[in-house]
């Protein structure tokens, strides 16, 4: 209401952040991962005194910084321009609330870098003790800052006695947060045996290479052995609204409301399994047979499993941003009842300004639409209106915008998965009038915002 729209025509706003935050988050975590690997893997070449898991980690450490250091800073940076475009309300609760674990976020990751590029440049310019202190330096430093975003990504699902309390350590210290940490640390050392294969199947001394192999295939042990125990740790404490949205899903073989939910479960399933007999019966059996192209499978099949897993973490949590407090549209939970009774246009600079700019139903209903409607829907794209409304005619379209008002569960069927409109009658009609025009006319565009 009180910020600009930011339109991103067929594909949607919600999946420039996804698209974004999945690249990140499996470079981040092979960041946080990779860590561990440099400083376990470099404390097995000290104790044993091999030059040459030396020389495989120089090479592999040069991949490493560049790839965490560039591509992890930039895409990190992208996930903020992002989210601050697509839905400034929860990015401002966010930045408001964790003003000081962002900070020290910062100061590790500031840290973290600079221990990177002095590990990689320092190579056989000091003594090899003090370069394994480096590496558990760099391991350190990565795992604070998992420890501090962490706090922060939970908190979204499940805030806790924040609700009541608006104090950020309740809200960081969140019924999730302990799961949560224990199973991304469980998936990052995955993630890094998954690089490290990359990087391990090109070495050209074949007995190094059988070695790595069955070495880095390890790596994916703790989290298939003990992942399902601390995912149901970690299921154990979300919310029960969303625990009944994942069996409805289940029990509906993903079809219904809530199949994007249960297919994406059943993705994530899937490669996760295809990732872990691969590895058994691949590198760690057969690892004379493991080839760079066959590790660059493992790595799109953990990129999958990855993605899958945080797209399914992130419909956890709707229809909010943060939990039982605000919506994916940015409106407040608290603030429904105000707005259906005042009416949402008045209510907000922005789209008050851009309603007044036009007095045609038409006008106003998009902008009804693009503030309560575009943060999950497109018009003619990802979750098409164009679709999803089908014939309506202009009344049946507001008989269901009706329904979609109320707050009630037994009244609004989607009410677990969609935020309840916030509007009264004559902005449920402008809303329905331009609706209507999605099928059976181009749409009103509203016109330039006030300078």
């Amino acid at each position: 209401m009180n910020y600009p729209v930011w339109v991103v025509p067929h594909l949607g706003s919600g999946w420039i952040i996804g698209i974004i935050a999945i690249i990140h988050v499996y470079l981040s975590h092979f960041a946080v991962g990779g860590g561990a690997f440099l400083a376990i893997t470099e404390q097995l070449a000290f104790d044993r005194q091999d030059n040459r898991i030396y020389e495989y980690l120089r090479k592999h450490s040069r991949f490493f910084m560049i790839l965490t250091s560039v591509s992890g800073a930039v895409t990190g940076v992208a996930i903020w321009w992002a989210i601050g475009l697509v839905n400034p309300d929860g990015t401002a609760i966010l930045i408001q609330n964790f003003t000081l674990a962002w900070a020290l976020e910062y100061l590790f990751f500031a840290a973290e870098l600079a221990t990177i590029f002095v590990y990689y440049y320092s190579w056989d310019k000091i003594s090899q003790a003090a370069h394994l202190k480096l590496a558990r330096l760099y391991c350190f430093l990565s795992i604070m800052t998992l420890v501090i975003i962490n706090g922060i990504l939970t908190f979204m699902l499940t805030p806790g006695g924040w609700l009541k309390s608006h104090y950020w350590l309740d809200g960081f210290l969140n019924p999730t947060y302990f799961p949560s940490l224990v199973i991304r640390l469980l998936i990052m050392f995955g993630i890094a045996g998954i690089y490290a294969m990359v990087t391990s199947s090109r070495l050209k001394d074949e007995d190094l290479r059988v070695y790595m192999a069955k070495y880095c295939a390890k790596w994916l042990l703790p989290i298939f052995l003990l992942g399902p125990v601390v995912a149901f740790w970690y299921i154990a404490n979300v919310p029960q609204a969303t625990l009944a949205n994942i069996f409805t899903g289940v029990q509906s073989s993903g079809v219904g409301n809530f199949s994007i939910l249960a297919r994406t479960l059943y993705l994530s399933l899937i490669l996760s399994g295809t990732i872990v007999l691969f590895a058994y019966f691949g590198p760690y059996l057969n690892p004379k047979g493991f080839t760079f192209k066959i590790s660059i499978l493992f790595l799109i099949c953990g990129l999958g499993a990855t993605g899958s897993t945080e797209y399914m973490r992130e419909l956890l949590r709707k229809p909010f941003v943060v939990y039982n407090y605000v919506y994916s549209n940015g409106i407040r939970k608290d603030d429904i009842a105000r707005l259906t009774a005042d009416g949402f246009l008045n209510s907000g600079v922005w789209s008050k300004a851009c309603s007044n700019l036009n007095d045609s139903d038409v006008s106003k209903g998009e902008v009804m639409f693009r503030y309560q409607c575009m943060s999950c829907h497109t018009t003619d794209g990802y979750r098409s209106m164009k679709k999803l409304l089908g014939e309506r005619d202009e009344d049946a379209i507001n008989g269901f915008l009706t329904m979609l008002r109320e707050t009630s569960p037994d009244k609004n069927q989607y009410l677990g998965i969609m935020p309840p409109l916030a509007a009264r009658d004559s902005e449920l009609k402008q809303l329905a009038a331009y609706l209507h025009t999605i099928n059976n006319k181009p749409g009103a565009v509203v016109g330039q915002l006030p300078r």
